[in-house]
């Protein structure tokens, strides 16, 4: 994906996050989850949440989501909150992003089979500040009393018609002013679906309304208890028109199950983040995820491990030295045929950080056409452990292929120098960002003087 960034020409430098999308929420606790976790999927790669006073469970649902990097939770007490805690997003986080979106709990973005958020972005005109996503009306499809369940599977009678109401995402940059629904730009260049101008106000002309590509989809009841509970909270906005129209207004005939088709993906991400549990791995991380966070944790800890495992050696009478690089460590072995204590590669990463051994082919399967991406084999770092025989100082190149969330390929190749001749034991971290990996190969530069003995491979949070 190309990132267009504004302003006067030369050299700039990209922001360290795509898309990045802010709320703010009281009492959602039992939905809002869902909402993170789904987005998460269509590529969002950061959530700005403020809480305006819940004495539910929010916090705690939210918890795990902030211990992994993905959600920055600020106390918001202010009332009315919403149009200052979406400046606040603006001036605080947006200079880190590319593109901001502004969206309730109950409102998801519907996209094409396939598409991501990003890749939707990324193909808008270069000089757009803001686009525009058209509201498509949900009702409680027959649900009195909340069903147990995904809000997107459950509810999928709609209106027909879109409605004239938007919400909007933005290039944090150009932006003057932030409404509810829509921005104020410095150009005031917004556009629909399509890319095509529009006004930027709140409500607009039905003729300028549209659908065929994105829209938000507006769960606004869920079910008839859950939309009565909404009506007595009131807004955050100040506003407190709205009334409690009857059950029979919010019966819709229309379907519509496009966002439903994510949810055993995001039933599966849901399952994932609760089993990690609350002990923090990138928390509060602003960079891209995967790079900082875990990059950092992992080269403390294969520092710890290979000095445990030399102090093991060198009691057992071989001499050692430890070699560090930017992406790991390795315990080096001057006697390549030393017998050491325990057998294999096990005790190197025993106490190291993982999910899961990943078995991968050399060479990468074609990219796969369309479908949600399968958040069980979505990993922040890809590991690995590997035993060389150096006859001869030289390199590897450590080349690892995947998917990106945002569903581009990502190849990325590492070169490691073996600069001491011996029996290598190395932990070397592969990619610098969350990726689905397909392959990963080791190339020696010269395969005489350094030959793979053995490989193992590990995706990591």
């Amino acid at each position: 994906m190309v990132r267009r960034r504004h302003g006067a020409g030369g050299r700039m430098k990209l922001p360290d996050l795509g898309v990045a999308m802010a709320a703010i929420t009281k009492n959602e606790g039992p939905f809002i989850a869902e909402w993170v976790a789904y987005h998460y999927l269509l590529g969002v790669e950061h959530f700005i949440i403020y809480d305006n006073g819940s004495t539910d469970a929010t916090v705690e649902v939210l918890a795990p989501f902030v211990n992994a990097g993905i959600v920055t939770l600020v106390h918001w007490p202010l009332f009315p909150g919403q149009i200052d805690a979406y400046q606040h997003a603006v001036a605080t986080f947006g200079p880190r992003c590319d593109w901001m979106g502004f969206l309730d709990i109950d409102e998801f973005v519907s996209l094409p089979r396939g598409m991501t958020l990003p890749a939707f972005l990324a193909g808008l005109p270069a000089e757009a500040e803001e686009v525009v996503l058209f509201w498509r009306m949900f009702g409680h499809s027959g649900h009195r009393a909340r069903p147990a369940g995904l809000v997107t599977a459950n509810f999928v009678e709609c209106d027909p018609n879109l409605w004239q109401i938007a919400k909007c995402f933005v290039r944090p940059a150009r932006v003057r002013t932030m409404f509810v629904h829509h921005a104020e730009t410095i150009d005031r260049r917004s556009v629909d679906e399509k890319g095509r101008p529009i006004p930027q106000v709140w409500m607009h002309e039905r003729g300028a309304v549209t659908g065929e590509v994105a829209v938000v989809n507006h769960y606004f009841t869920r079910s008839y208890d859950d939309y009565a509970a909404k009506i007595a909270r009131g807004q955050a906005d100040g506003r407190s028109e709205k009334k409690l129209e009857p059950f029979e207004k919010w019966q819709f005939d229309h379907t519509d199950t496009q966002a439903a088709e994510h949810a055993p993906a995001v039933q599966a991400l849901l399952e994932l983040v609760g089993r990690r549990g609350a002990a923090p791995t990138r928390y509060g991380c602003q960079s891209r995820m995967g790079v900082v966070g875990s990059t950092r944790s992992f080269m403390t800890a294969s520092q710890a491990a290979v000095k445990k495992m030399a102090k093991v050696v060198e009691a057992a009478g071989h001499p050692v030295r430890q070699q560090h690089s930017l992406f790991g460590t390795a315990l080096v072995l001057a006697d390549s045929a030393a017998n050491l204590p325990d057998t294999g590669l096990e005790p190197l990463f025993h106490d190291m950080p993982r999910r899961a051994e990943l078995d991968l082919p050399a060479e990468a399967p074609a990219p796969a056409e369309g479908g949600p991406l399968d958040p069980a084999r979505l990993v922040g770092s890809v590991w690995i452990a590997v035993e060389f025989e150096v006859q001869a100082p030289g390199h590897v190149d450590v080349l690892l292929t995947g998917d990106r969330r945002d569903a581009t390929r990502l190849t990325q190749r590492r070169r490691q120098p073996l600069p001491h001749a011996g029996r290598v034991l190395a932990l070397l971290v592969v990619n610098d960002e969350p990726v689905v990996p397909r392959a990963l190969r080791l190339q020696p530069l010269d395969p005489e003087a350094v030959r793979v003995r053995a490989l193992r491979v590990f995706g990591c949070d």
